[in-house]
């Protein structure tokens, strides 16, 4: 039995064909820990123009059972600004095939890229307008959403924020930034006297400005590179491989003894990784470092193959929590803001970034 009730009960139906989307799935028990996750069911999805969709327990539905009778049925929208980056797209998968799981549960996926504040208010009107129970979302601006908070909370629908706050939220999702940054930080700190003592290095770093609950990642760091007298020689905002590549590549040709990127993710910093590797600079003498735990850097710190850490987010346990703490919110039973941990990869964490790693063999493809 997961942290949430499970809300379906089979009844008894006549055989019929299989629906077309229809994949099987696992009735067993649900992922307790990240430590302990396992396989969660496949996702049975449907994508419609901007959302995806994860139906459950409708009759002659394509979700957890068309042969399920619920006594509750509850619809979750979920919205990130950067669904392009392959971590947030193993969180909403995970969170769509958690809530197939535990069954009666529709969780609704928005497409937002490049935090996109029209695509992502567009895609909250509707689920405002349809009324749906609550509304999980990582704000591109949120004094540009805050009448649509208003609204849904005076319907009935539950707001909860990921990662970021706000005071009138009924609950949050997130994982700790602050201690990420600070952990990250320390790394880099070790490094650096390791590595450049001398401190005859310039860094990069990538923010994201709109989104003041993230730049925790990364304001410790820059603190560091600063009292240590190394320049941030570029500082601008950045969450994907095209921008980190091009952002590296820049600060390259006008500061060749760049030897430190961190990127606000790892999408990023991965980017930033391809531009060193096309420059031929030795990478054992480069920091390229991210967050997020991104199946790519993943895989470069399991082969040593220049990447030097990730502060990783078992994914699957977010997930989960995006639609736990959902039913909590809405339900009045559990804790609505349970935090998931993160934890500061490097290449000697062969065991853990196995672990880690479990999460891409099934989602996120």
């Amino acid at each position: 039995m997961s942290r949430v009730t499970k809300l379906c009960q089979p009844v008894e139906q006549p055989a019929r064909a299989p629906d077309a989307l229809a994949r099987p799935t696992d009735r067993g028990k649900p992922m307790q820990s990240f430590s302990k996750s396992r396989r969660l069911a496949t996702v049975t999805a449907t994508i419609i123009a901007v959302a995806l969709v994860s139906t459950a327990c409708s009759p002659g539905g394509s979700g957890n059972s068309a042969n399920a009778s619920c006594e509750e049925e509850y619809t979750i929208g979920f919205s990130h600004p950067a669904s392009e980056a392959s971590a947030v797209k193993v969180v909403k998968e995970a969170a769509a095939a958690h809530a197939e799981e535990l069954g009666c549960i529709t969780v609704l996926l928005d497409n937002t890229s490049g935090m996109n504040l029209e695509t992502q208010r567009s895609t909250l009107e509707s689920w405002v307008t349809q009324k749906v129970d609550a509304i999980v979302v990582l704000p591109v601006d949120p004094a540009a959403l805050e009448n649509l908070r208003e609204k849904a909370q005076s319907q009935g629908t539950k707001w909860l924020t990921y990662v970021a706050s706000n005071p009138e939220e009924d609950g949050t999702v997130g994982f700790d930034n602050e201690t990420a940054g600070k952990d990250m930080a320390a790394y880099l700190d070790e490094w650096i006297a390791e590595k450049h003592p001398d401190g005859d290095i310039t860094a990069a770093v990538t923010t994201a400005t709109p989104l003041p609950s993230i730049q925790p990642r990364v304001l410790p760091a820059i603190s560091l590179l600063e009292s240590s007298g190394i320049d941030v020689v570029s500082q601008q905002d950045c969450a994907a491989q095209d921008c980190g590549l091009q952002l590296a590549e820049d600060a390259l040709r006008a500061h060749p003894n760049l030897r430190v990127f961190i990127g606000l993710n790892d999408d990023a910093a991965l980017g930033a990784l391809r531009a060193f590797q096309n420059a031929k600079v030795d990478l054992d003498e480069v920091f390229v470092a991210g967050f997020d735990g991104a199946e790519e850097a993943l895989v470069s710190l399991r082969d040593k193959t220049g990447y030097t850490a990730s502060s990783a987010i078992p994914t699957i346990e977010l997930g989960a929590s995006v639609v736990d703490n959902a039913i909590a919110a809405i339900t009045g039973d559990g804790d609505a803001s349970k935090q998931t941990p993160m934890f500061l990869v490097n290449p000697s964490d062969s065991e853990k970034i196995a672990e880690l790693l479990k999460a891409y063999t099934t989602f996120g493809k």
